[in-house]
């Protein structure tokens, strides 16, 4: 990389993780607060009132997510993501992962139906960045599905790669569009129209991880028939072990 271009990646990280900060920190007061304010509340608060904490509380974290996605996607775009990768458990790593996005199904009393197909494996990954894929293709599976729905996961293995499908019961989407659901900031005509809120920067930063692995990820959707992604990731060790592990619930239930 030239110097000057290096100085000039350096210089906007640095003033990027700046503005995050000063965006953070009072962010997380805020969130706190509201969380507290939200579990003590008593009879003397509204139900009116607890609604608006809660909102205060998520809309706090979408925004901390938002701040942690730009930061993401720029250390992409300027080739500086670091992938530090040690072996991990596949299967508790996918249900770590479900266990990480309870509350968003549960807020919109969705189903999962959870199949993993494979026994006690290892899988060289950096399990954080890998979890953060995972979650944004089961929060958007969360987002473009109705309520009361249910999302099919699956995963199982092929020789030394894993793969996962997340299938939703949304409306989908055509071709045209589909070609263009990993760029950054793309919205489709038919989210704009039914007011779906997002910064649409999930997808693009997913893509971006995954391939960081040396894996691949792939949709498939049609109008009215829902959406499928598919993700393979390499670098998979399959214990002599076997066993399936299968679940239909409600992600929400009590543990």
């Amino acid at each position: 990389m030239p110097k000057a271009l290096a100085t000039e990646n350096s210089a906007r990280e640095h003033y990027l993780s700046m503005v995050a900060h000063e965006i953070r920190t009072p962010m997380t007061t805020i969130v706190a607060l509201a969380d507290l304010m939200e579990r003590k509340s008593g009879d003397d608060v509204s139900p009116k009132q607890v609604e608006y904490l809660r909102m205060m509380r998520l809309n706090g974290h979408r925004l901390s997510a938002l701040v942690d996605d730009l930061l993401e996607l720029h250390k992409v775009q300027a080739g500086i993501l670091k992938i530090h990768t040690a072996e991990h458990e596949a299967t508790a790593l996918i249900l770590d992962t479900v266990d990480t996005i309870r509350q968003t199904f549960e807020a919109r009393n969705q189903f999962l139906d959870l199949n993993l197909e494979f026994g006690e494996s290892m899988i060289l990954v950096d399990r954080g960045r890998v979890m953060q894929a995972l979650l944004n293709i089961l929060s958007n599976a969360s987002k473009y599905s109705p309520a009361n729905s249910s999302i099919h996961m699956r995963a199982s293995l092929v020789n030394d790669d894993l793969y996962v499908t997340v299938r939703d019961e949304g409306d989908g989407f055509d071709l045209d569009t589909r070609d263009r659901v990993f760029e950054p900031y793309f919205r489709s005509e038919s989210q704009i129209a039914k007011g779906i809120v997002g910064s649409e920067l999930g997808l693009a930063l997913t893509k971006s991880l995954i391939e960081a692995h040396g894996g691949a990820i792939d949709i498939l959707s049609k109008p009215s028939m829902g959406t499928l992604v598919g993700v393979c990731l390499p670098g998979v060790k399959v214990n002599s072990k076997k066993s399936t592990y299968q679940q239909e619930r409600p992600v929400a239930a009590a543990s």
